[in-house]
């Protein structure tokens, strides 16, 4: 039976409405994370200004995350899911509207937390909407839409922030975001079924990681600390090594979006077949060639080839970690489980864009991506590791 004609029911009718809010949201946090950077850039902001700001968001979203599980685990998978598309939309109404240093700060806190808080309910939300079977590819279909933004928006946004100005940009983000969260709200469905009340126990071991799931929080605070090196530098350096506008930076980002989008789907039907170790494996060695090749051509095509490459990395870490988690987490503690990864990827990778824009400055722009690249190298590694020698570890085929 195929994924659509599993969709029959209401319950799995949720499938569809998260597609279109992830699609519509999608729109909104690709301008955002399009835009942003080279806005920073435009205004004179160094690449050590930007990594400061990206620190310092991290920083506080990683003392909230924590907490966001238990609430979606109690109060529902739906109005945080509604709450945190209401953020991104002010997010990018915040970046529009002000230059001061500190709301730039608070801005890309508020995209950020937007999307970390959002990810506990979406993954939630999906997995309960989905049989066992189907979730790998229910995910690929669902997040294959956020990418079509991914492949329409950014040369689209780059284009009106040369011809009308960052501003308009991030405001019509900021409709298409509110847009998204009034339908979801209208039409979504919540599949939580039974609350979970927190205890006082739990929220002083929230921070507790799962035994069978301790190898994927370690794995992930590599990948995430590997990432964050460049991530937030990225479209800035397209700029400034490459010196083309935002409309090249935008074209230079649809390729990683069109990447995504042809393999996201493909993608998650692989993780069920092959299991998420392997996925996770795959994704880590693309991301390693992908930060290998931004850090030793200044060629645009070598630049171009690179982002095809993270696309692909990424297509295999969606599924891959969502199925990790989803799959070794009984069904009222998903969210929970969801925040508490979270969690820890955010917080050690902290000093990340910091270091990363600090030795862009110091020492030159391909360092980042090469000192991500050796992490990069090492997350493989690390999987490769589990997927051999942890018995305990399930679905590895």
């Amino acid at each position: 039976m195929s994924l659509f004609k599993s969709l029959s029911n209401d319950l799995g009718k949720n499938i569809y409405i998260l597609t279109i809010y992830s699609f519509l949201t999608g729109v909104g946090r690709t301008l955002y994370a399009t835009l942003f950077p080279l806005y920073l850039y435009s205004i004179r902001y160094s690449m050590t200004d930007i990594g400061i700001i990206v620190t310092i968001s991290n920083l506080i979203i990683a003392f909230l995350i924590p907490f966001l599980g238990v609430l979606v685990d109690y109060y529902g998978r739906k109005p945080f899911i509604i709450f945190t598309g209401l953020l991104l939309a002010a997010s990018l109404y915040l970046a529009g509207s002000y230059k001061v240093y500190w709301v730039l700060i608070l801005s890309y806190s508020l995209s950020i937390f937007s999307f970390m808080a959002g990810q506990p309910a979406r993954g939630a939300l999906l997995a309960e909407s989905v049989s066992p079977e189907r979730m790998g590819e229910a995910f690929g279909l669902v997040t294959s839409t956020f990418f079509i933004g991914r492949v329409l928006i950014p040369p689209l946004s780059g284009y009106i922030a040369d011809n009308i100005g960052y501003s308009n940009a991030f405001y019509m983000g900021s409709i298409v975001a509110l847009f998204g969260s009034i339908i979801f709200s209208v039409y979504g469905l919540e599949t939580l079924k039974e609350r979970v009340t927190p205890r006082l126990n739990e929220l002083l071991n929230m921070l507790k990681p799962k035994r069978e799931l301790i190898w994927l929080y370690i794995g992930c605070m590599i990948d995430r600390f590997g990432w964050a090196l460049w991530m937030s530098l990225l479209n800035a350096y397209l700029m400034d090594v490459y010196e083309i506008s935002a409309t090249g930076v935008g074209l230079m980002n649809s390729l990683l979006g069109i990447s995504s989008m042809l393999t996201q789907y493909l993608a998650g039907r692989l993780i069920d077949k092959i299991g998420y170790i392997r996925g996770l494996i795959l994704s880590e060695f693309t991301g390693f060639i992908a930060s290998l090749f931004l850090g030793s051509t200044y060629i645009v095509y070598g630049a171009a080839l690179a982002l095809i490459i993270v696309g692909i990395s990424i297509s295999l870490w969606t599924p891959s970690y969502n199925n990790a988690v989803s799959l070794n987490t009984r069904p009222e503690y998903r969210a929970l489980e969801y925040s508490k990864v979270n969690s820890y990827r955010v917080f050690i990778s902290v000093p990340a864009p910091y270091l990363g824009g600090y030795l862009y400055d110091m020492i030159s722009p391909s360092t980042p991506f090469l000192l991500s690249s050796l992490v990069m190298f090492t997350a493989t590694i690390f999987f490769y590791i589990v997927g051999r020698r942890y018995v305990w570890v399930r679905n590895l085929s």
